[in-house]
């Protein structure tokens, strides 16, 4: 089970949910899990390609990653944030 924790950003789409647990047995499998459980937050997270949007940040256990290796091991955290920008 990992804990994922998502910006405030997104609660339209989570329905103000910041903290949610995943299964699974890599990271690939945490994400299916979240995205089984609030489906809504696919088109805010990832482009048409399963790729991360270009905004958003993806955290693992604290370390920086674009998800490209989804089969890494468990993580125990995985943290979303969308970049903010403007002046």
């Amino acid at each position: 089970m990992a804990v994922v924790r998502l910006p405030r950003l997104l609660d339209p789409a989570t329905g103000g949910r910041r903290v949610v647990e995943a299964a699974g047995d890599d990271i690939g499998s945490v994400i299916a899990s979240l995205l089984k459980e609030l489906p809504e937050l696919e088109v805010h997270l990832f482009d048409h390609r399963g790729d991360l949007r270009p905004h958003v940040l993806c955290f693992v256990d604290g370390e920086s990653t674009r998800l490209t290796d989804r089969g890494a091991a468990v993580a125990t955290e995985v943290r979303f944030l969308q970049a903010v920008s403007g002046g």
